[in-house]
């Protein structure tokens, strides 16, 4: 009888202080602990470096949002982002991704701004390897692209400057 009071009694303060640990928190100890533990969703990047697909996952991971790392080539990122739930249409907007299938293994780029008339991109070896370049797209061309919307980084560790 002793023993299961002394547990009781352990149990209750156990409880109490992650009850009060957890009032102390703005997000509660939960959502702290998973900050701590669970890794940020864009932390490395596995794309080749030089490549369209890795400047693009550097821009959005400055950005504070998120895109997978498996969609592999940039043909098929469209295709692949649908399948994990990223909104993609024929919209562009400020953080959005370009993408085409055209060329041998397909095109991303990052949307830097967007007005009525054009939009501007920054793009990685559009012209040559390892090359960031900016270019406008024109109204008239705007919808032959896809454009991604990337998610909200859940768990952003850093910001890159």
């Amino acid at each position: 009888m002793k023993r299961l009071i002394t547990t009781l009694i352990v149990i209750l303060m156990i409880g109490g202080g992650l009850y009060y640990a957890d009032l102390q928190s703005e997000d509660g100890l939960i959502e702290d602990i998973k900050y701590i533990v669970l890794p940020d969703p864009m932390a490395n990047n596995t794309y080749d470096e030089g490549e369209c697909t890795h400047h693009v996952f550097e821009l959005v991971k400055n950005d504070l949002n998120m895109i997978e790392r498996r969609w592999g080539d940039a043909e098929h990122w469209a295709e692949r982002a649908a399948a994990d739930g990223y909104t993609v249409n024929r919209t562009p907007q400020e953080g959005s991704i370009l993408q085409t299938s055209r060329g041998e293994i397909g095109h991303v780029a990052y949307v830097t701004a967007v007005d009525e008339d054009a939009i501007e991109i920054s793009e990685m070896n559009y012209y040559e390897p390892f090359e960031v370049t900016e270019r406008t797209i024109e109204a008239e061309n705007i919808e032959d692209y896809h454009y991604i919307h990337p998610k909200e980084n859940p768990r952003p560790k850093e910001a890159v400057e």
